[in-house]
């Protein structure tokens, strides 16, 4: 199976793996994200923390019959090879399903990069299919330490942080800035506040 599927958290250096990995690559490839803007397949730029930056195409989250049509485009009118998608647990997982039998039906590999828990340490729908579908050697995970003051731990979760305390509930998109922090078993699950 031509498939992957690079997880972590927020932080964790999925965008930058994602860079990597595509300039790594010899072969024709092309570069998707996945927006929560109303736009369709507009300019978009993956960008990772140390500063470095991809062209991509945008795909809107909710435009399913859209988005199977520019897959279908880019790899039956183009010489394309490769597909990477960041952002990948935005996408609804019918929309994934498809680009897997895309994928499958015309040996396109297609590498996808994104969280796979949400705030509330819930998997994503479409992360926890292709957690699901994909052997283990496919499931690529990008560790990254606990954010709270003075803790060395690994970081399992994904914390909303409201009033400086974990939120463990409420939706899991909302259009306001949110503040998250990625955190440890025990801080995520500590009441007292964290910044």
């Amino acid at each position: 199976m031509d498939i992957t599927f690079n997880t972590g958290l927020m932080g964790a250096g999925k965008s930058k793996k994602l860079i990597d990995d595509y300039l790594m690559e010899t072969k024709e490839k092309v570069a998707l994200s996945v927006s929560l803007t109303e736009d369709t397949f507009s300019r978009g730029k993956i960008e990772s923390r140390d500063g470095r930056s991809l062209k991509s195409i945008n795909l809107n989250k909710d435009q399913f019959e859209q988005n199977i049509s520019l897959l279908e485009a880019i790899i039956f009118m183009t010489n394309t090879q490769t597909i990477f998608i960041d952002e990948s647990q935005f996408l609804p997982k019918e929309t994934i399903e498809k680009f897997v039998s895309l994928s499958q039906v015309c040996h396109v590999p297609i590498h996808f990069y994104g969280l796979d828990l949400t705030f509330t340490g819930e998997l994503f729908d479409s992360s926890n299919y292709l957690l699901t579908i994909l052997p283990s050697k496919n499931i690529i995970r990008v560790s990254r330490k606990c954010e709270a003051p003075q803790c060395f731990k690994e970081a399992e979760y994904n914390a909303r942080i409201v009033d400086g305390k974990v939120s463990r509930s409420g939706e899991t998109f909302v259009k306001e800035k949110s503040n998250y922090l990625a955190l440890c078993s025990d801080h995520y699950y500590n009441n007292e506040k964290i910044i």
